[in-house]
């Protein structure tokens, strides 16, 4: 227990003397900065601080524009939500009122597949047929010549 008092001893002194610190720092005079001579900058710069120095105007809230009038008004949208809405209602109601037409789904089924053509059956090519493919593959891959 008595090794704690040394440790939290040294800790408040710690404490104690970056307070201090920063009393000072605060308690400091700032310098006077040197201010960069507009005479040896760039164009862009003194024409930049040229512009800055004049006096320019304000806006003001009378120069704020006037509320537009051609936009349609909330009611209007609301009315025009609303007659979308109905029209999708309407759309489903008379989807809802039609008959069911598919029926008898296997017999159209059977009948599309005896009408529809098998196909052709899987054959192994011949060993001349493969040679062939394999020469031209390798023909196609082989880079062109260089133009020297």
């Amino acid at each position: 227990m008595n090794g704690f008092r040394v440790k939290y001893s040294s800790l408040a002194v710690a404490t104690l003397l970056g307070a201090a610190l920063v009393a000072g720092q605060s308690q400091a005079e700032p310098t006077p900065q040197p201010s960069a001579s507009p005479s040896s900058a760039s164009p862009v710069t003194t024409s930049a601080l040229t512009e800055a120095a004049t006096v320019s105007t304000r806006p003001t809230f009378a120069s704020i524009p006037a509320k537009p009038t051609d936009i349609r008004a909330f009611q209007a949208w609301r009315g025009a939500i609303a007659d979308i809405k109905a029209v999708g209602v309407q759309t489903a109601a008379e989807g809802n009122a039609g008959p069911w037409i598919l029926s008898d789904t296997e017999g159209w089924a059977d009948h599309e597949r005896a009408q529809a053509a098998p196909p052709k059956p899987m054959t192994t090519p011949a060993q001349g047929d493969t040679d062939a493919f394999v020469r031209e593959m390798l023909r196609r891959a082989t880079p062109p010549p260089r133009a020297h």
